[in-house]
Protein backbone atom coordinates (compact mmCIF):
# COMPACT_ATOMS: atom_id res chain seq x y z
CA UNK A 1 0.00 0.00 0.00
CA UNK A 2 2.81 2.41 0.96
CA UNK A 3 4.63 1.71 -2.32
CA UNK A 4 1.48 2.36 -4.31
CA UNK A 5 0.91 5.70 -2.55
CA UNK A 6 4.48 6.79 -3.18
CA UNK A 7 4.08 5.90 -6.90
CA UNK A 8 0.98 8.08 -7.03
CA UNK A 9 2.80 10.89 -5.23
CA UNK A 10 5.73 10.67 -7.67
CA UNK A 11 3.33 10.64 -10.63
CA UNK A 12 1.52 13.68 -9.25
CA UNK A 13 4.76 15.60 -8.71
CA UNK A 14 5.94 14.70 -12.23
CA UNK A 15 2.64 15.84 -13.73
CA UNK A 16 2.82 19.12 -11.81
CA UNK A 17 6.38 19.71 -13.01
CA UNK A 18 5.36 19.03 -16.59
CA UNK A 19 2.55 21.56 -16.24
CA UNK A 20 4.77 24.27 -14.70
CA UNK A 21 7.83 23.98 -16.96
CA UNK A 22 6.07 25.19 -20.14
CA UNK A 23 4.70 28.18 -18.21
CA UNK A 24 8.22 29.04 -17.00
CA UNK A 25 9.59 28.63 -20.52
CA UNK A 26 6.83 30.84 -21.90
CA UNK A 27 7.58 33.54 -19.28
CA UNK A 28 11.30 33.41 -20.07
CA UNK A 29 10.71 33.52 -23.83
CA UNK A 30 8.31 36.47 -23.61
CA UNK A 31 10.34 38.62 -21.20
CA UNK A 32 13.66 40.41 -21.42
CA UNK A 33 15.77 41.76 -18.61
CA UNK A 34 15.09 45.47 -18.16
CA UNK A 35 17.89 48.02 -18.28
CA UNK A 36 16.35 50.19 -15.54
CA UNK A 37 18.80 50.72 -12.66
CA UNK A 38 17.61 49.52 -9.24
CA UNK A 39 18.17 51.30 -5.93
CA UNK A 40 17.58 49.33 -2.73
CA UNK A 41 16.95 50.75 0.75
CA UNK A 42 17.53 48.39 3.68
CA UNK A 43 16.39 48.60 7.30
CA UNK A 44 18.34 47.52 10.38
CA UNK A 45 15.97 44.62 10.90
CA UNK A 46 15.90 43.47 7.27
CA UNK A 47 17.44 43.71 3.89
CA UNK A 48 16.79 43.31 0.19
CA UNK A 49 18.85 40.31 -0.90
CA UNK A 50 18.19 40.49 -4.65
CA UNK A 51 16.14 42.39 -7.21
CA UNK A 52 15.59 41.66 -10.88
CA UNK A 53 13.59 43.58 -13.46
CA UNK A 54 12.01 42.03 -16.55
CA UNK A 55 9.89 43.48 -19.35
CA UNK A 56 7.23 41.82 -21.45
CA UNK A 57 5.28 43.48 -24.23
CA UNK A 58 2.78 44.87 -21.71
CA UNK A 59 4.32 44.77 -18.19
CA UNK A 60 7.46 45.54 -16.18
CA UNK A 61 8.07 42.91 -13.49
CA UNK A 62 10.18 43.64 -10.40
CA UNK A 63 10.98 40.52 -8.38
CA UNK A 64 13.49 39.50 -5.76
CA UNK A 65 13.97 38.36 -2.21
CA UNK A 66 14.12 40.11 1.14
CA UNK A 67 14.46 38.96 4.68
CA UNK A 68 15.47 39.48 8.24
CA UNK A 69 18.65 41.09 9.43
CA UNK A 70 21.07 39.31 11.73
CA UNK A 71 19.47 38.64 15.11
CA UNK A 72 16.00 39.80 14.02
CA UNK A 73 12.83 37.99 13.03
CA UNK A 74 10.49 39.01 10.23
CA UNK A 75 7.60 41.05 11.62
CA UNK A 76 4.19 39.96 10.25
CA UNK A 77 3.71 43.46 8.80
CA UNK A 78 7.12 43.57 7.05
CA UNK A 79 6.85 44.51 3.39
CA UNK A 80 8.64 46.13 0.48
CA UNK A 81 7.61 49.24 -1.42
CA UNK A 82 8.47 48.99 -5.10
CA UNK A 83 8.56 52.42 -6.76
CA UNK A 84 9.11 53.68 -10.29
CA UNK A 85 10.95 57.02 -10.24
CA UNK A 86 11.31 59.60 -12.99
CA UNK A 87 14.57 61.44 -13.75
CA UNK A 88 13.79 64.08 -11.09
CA UNK A 89 13.27 61.41 -8.42
CA UNK A 90 9.47 61.74 -8.30
CA UNK A 91 7.41 58.59 -7.75
CA UNK A 92 5.50 57.68 -10.91
CA UNK A 93 3.96 54.47 -9.58
CA UNK A 94 4.23 52.40 -6.40
CA UNK A 95 3.18 48.97 -5.18
CA UNK A 96 3.66 47.06 -1.94
CA UNK A 97 4.21 43.37 -1.40
CA UNK A 98 4.44 41.66 1.97
CA UNK A 99 7.46 39.65 3.04
CA UNK A 100 5.98 36.36 4.05
CA UNK A 101 7.85 33.06 4.35
CA UNK A 102 4.76 31.29 2.96
CA UNK A 103 5.12 33.07 -0.42
CA UNK A 104 6.03 30.78 -3.29
CA UNK A 105 9.77 30.96 -3.93
CA UNK A 106 10.75 32.00 -7.45
CA UNK A 107 14.31 30.88 -6.87
CA UNK A 108 16.09 28.98 -4.14
CA UNK A 109 16.36 31.56 -1.40
CA UNK A 110 18.50 31.50 1.71
CA UNK A 111 16.84 30.55 4.98
CA UNK A 112 14.89 33.48 6.39
CA UNK A 113 14.36 35.15 3.02
CA UNK A 114 11.12 35.39 1.07
CA UNK A 115 10.27 36.50 -2.42
CA UNK A 116 8.39 39.59 -3.52
CA UNK A 117 7.05 40.64 -6.90
CA UNK A 118 5.22 43.57 -8.45
CA UNK A 119 4.30 44.48 -11.98
CA UNK A 120 3.56 47.78 -13.66
CA UNK A 121 2.09 48.69 -17.06
CA UNK A 122 4.86 49.07 -19.62
CA UNK A 123 3.66 52.63 -20.40
CA UNK A 124 4.52 53.68 -16.82
CA UNK A 125 7.83 51.82 -16.96
CA UNK A 126 8.87 53.67 -20.12
CA UNK A 127 8.58 56.97 -18.17
CA UNK A 128 10.76 55.70 -15.31
CA UNK A 129 14.46 56.45 -14.89
CA UNK A 130 14.96 53.90 -12.10
CA UNK A 131 13.31 51.44 -9.73
CA UNK A 132 13.54 51.80 -5.94
CA UNK A 133 12.85 48.89 -3.58
CA UNK A 134 12.46 49.82 0.11
CA UNK A 135 12.35 47.30 2.96
CA UNK A 136 9.91 48.22 5.75
CA UNK A 137 10.05 46.06 8.90
CA UNK A 138 6.44 47.00 9.85
CA UNK A 139 3.60 49.28 8.81
CA UNK A 140 4.43 52.84 7.75
CA UNK A 141 4.55 55.44 10.51
CA UNK A 142 1.92 57.52 8.68
CA UNK A 143 -0.40 54.50 8.47
CA UNK A 144 -0.09 53.88 12.22
CA UNK A 145 -1.25 57.40 13.21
Amino acid sequence: MKTQISRYAKALVSAAALAVLPACALFKSTTNQSSLPVEVVHANSGQIASTRTYESATRLFVAGSAGKGFGYSIHPAAHVDIQLLDAAGNVIAEQQDDIDPSHPQLTKARHGYSSYVASFPIAEARKAAKVRVIYHPAVHAAAQA
